[in-house]
């Protein structure tokens, strides 16, 4: 089974998530479910886009100076009128008069008390002026599903959605396991190394919009792993690391029936990441995965990353790929889809990708320098500086 064909049974699986009514000031990076409609025209009214006077256009044409009526600062509530050769004192998000159509820079122009008078020789290519519903019209809709973001949360708080609805944040938990591996914080042991892709996978799956937990470490004991599914049952997913090759440990692959995992998608062709199995455990879905570090970091990307966006209603199709001009020469392929660490970066208008030539699977170094997955499809020749190759960002 190739990538393609076991996201593609993954893309069939429901995760149903729920809503809540959030304050926008904590909604960053929250996904929103409901659509959001603007109740007004956004400016509210006309305003001027710079410091001046408010004048008639055809005033200016007709005359060497204006008479000065008042004052007009931002939040000022005053509606002033312009009759012929009249002007208001402006500023920066002030509402403009009734009869304005036009805001003479303070720049173009010289008060003397009461009187103003524009400068000959000026000549303004803009109006200067925001008018009422230039952004957002009355009843605009703002639609879901969408990423909240510095981007469009201030739109939210310029209509005033103080309140909104977001989808809750799925459940996931994390339970590492194996003999060889140290919790965090624990004494250095001979022959035994430190726990580091279960944190790597909550750091990516949190950024998702996800609530991830590391379960304690279980041992290579049935028995410890089977507590720790039943305490992950109300987990919208759990992940397991480790224990699901074909050696003699490696409990999860050989008990998967007993502990009442069906298996959805097995056998995937990848690289790094085999072996890998993807199933159902109480109508949640379960990602077992290596206990390699990077190759259960790497799957998380590809595998758990667009099945969380997919139910969010973010994305329907399972991958999209990015091109770039590949920017050193690399290996052929073998029988497996490889994902391999890179960096892509961009020359003018031309995207290019590097991959880092040591792609061994338990090298977090590489990890830490890669920002793209070169995707090399199965049994491929050779790639050469200056071909296409696809990626995906990491």
């Amino acid at each position: 089974m190739n990538t393609r064909e076991a996201l593609n049974i993954l893309f069939k699986e429901e995760m149903s998530l729920s809503s809540e009514i959030i304050n926008l000031k904590n909604s960053n990076n929250r996904i929103l479910s409901k659509d959001v409609k603007s109740k007004m025209d956004i400016p509210p009214f006309s305003v001027s886009a710079m410091d001046g006077f408010a004048v008639r256009k055809k005033d200016l044409d007709k005359t060497n100076y204006l008479k000065l009526i008042g004052t007009s600062p931002a939040g000022d509530n005053k509606n002033f009128c312009l009759g012929k050769n009249e002007c208001v004192k402006i500023f920066t998000g002030s509402k403009i008069p009734s009869n304005c159509n036009y805001i003479l820079l303070k720049e173009n122009a010289k008060q003397i008390e009461a009187l103003v008078y524009p400068n000959p020789n000026c000549k303004q290519n803009f109006s200067y002026i925001r008018k009422k519903g230039m952004d957002l019209k009355k009843n605009f809709s703002l639609k879901a599903p969408l990423n909240l973001n510095y981007k469009n949360i201030p739109l939210l708080a310029s209509i005033n959605a103080e309140c909104i609805s977001v989808y809750k944040k799925p459940l996931i938990t994390i339970i590492p396991t194996g003999n060889e591996i140290l919790n965090l914080g624990d004494r250095v042991e001979k022959n035994k190394i430190y726990s580091s892709s279960a944190s790597g996978i909550k750091s990516l799956l949190e950024k998702e919009g996800s609530i991830t937990s590391i379960l304690p470490i279980c041992r290579d004991n049935i028995d410890e792993i089977s507590h720790a599914l039943s305490l992950a049952k109300n987990s919208d997913i759990i992940i397991t690391l480790g224990g699901v090759s074909r050696g003699d440990y490696d409990l999860i692959r050989k008990n998967y029936r007993k502990l009442g995992i069906r298996i959805i998608a097995d056998q995937i062709s990848i690289r790094p990441g085999k072996p890998l199995i993807i199933g159902k455990f109480k109508k949640k879905i379960i990602f077992c995965l290596p206990g390699n570090p990077i190759s259960s970091i790497i799957c998380s990307r590809i595998f758990i990353v667009p099945f969380i966006q997919k139910c969010f209603g973010l994305i329907s199709e399972p991958v999209k790929f990015k091109r770039a001009i590949l920017a050193n020469n690399i290996e052929g392929t073998g029988p497996r889809e490889h994902y391999m660490r890179g960096v892509a970066y961009q020359k003018g208008t031309t995207q290019y990708v590097r991959a880092f030539l040591q792609q061994d699977s338990s090298m977090h170094s590489v990890l830490s320098q890669s920002n793209a997955l070169v995707v090399q499809p199965a049994n491929t020749t050779q790639k050469k500086r200056g071909d296409l190759v696809n990626f995906i960002d990491l």
